[in-house]
């Protein structure tokens, strides 16, 4: 029984069992490619979900300070300063001075560090008009009309990325890609 089992190890085959290096080489390589693909593709989905977030959550805050005019019958507005923060403006019935809105959901807030913002008014191209500080580049008013504007947001990174929102005075703010 003993020279049976010595007789099939010799005659079976007695190559080592693995793999080789470069069949190592290549597996390592493939799940390097995939390890890259799933940590990179995070990183530039997050850019863009937090431009549509922005975006989104304007387009509802400008809709909402629209209604708003109507229901209050009076002005509402909407200015951006230089370092991204923007501020929501009331003028009231019996003043004739802006007052910035500092209630939730209309506080002043300040986008995130990785966005640009731009907004462009209708009226940025009239060379005689002063530019002021004490109010808002747009007015919401209360027969539901809107001063018309572009509203840019832009990753500081990819710029193709861009979203923006846009009315031209009557009709609700788009959300253009």
């Amino acid at each position: 029984m003993n020279s049976m089992v010595s007789e099939v190890s010799r005659t079976g085959s007695n190559k080592n069992q693995g793999f080789t290096l470069v069949e190592l080489l290549v597996v390592i390589l493939i799940i390097g490619i995939l390890l890259g693909i799933t940590l990179l593709s995070p990183m530039t989905g997050n850019v863009q979900k937090t431009v549509q977030e922005q975006a989104a959550r304007l387009q509802i805050l400008f809709s909402q300070v629209r209604d708003k005019a109507l229901l209050d019958n009076a002005e509402y507005g909407f200015s951006i300063d230089e370092n991204g923060r923007y501020y929501w403006w009331v003028l009231p019935l019996e003043s004739n001075e802006w007052i910035v809105i500092t209630e939730t959901p209309f506080q002043p807030y300040r986008m995130p560090e990785s966005l640009d913002v731009y907004l462009y008014t209708d009226e940025d191209d009239l060379p005689f008009l002063e530019p002021t500080d004490a109010g808002p580049d747009v007015v919401f008013y209360s027969d539901y009309q809107v001063t018309p504007f572009s509203l840019f947001v832009i990753p500081s990174e990819n710029k193709k990325q861009r979203v923006v929102l846009i009315t031209d005075g009557l009709s609700d703010v788009e959300v253009v890609r």
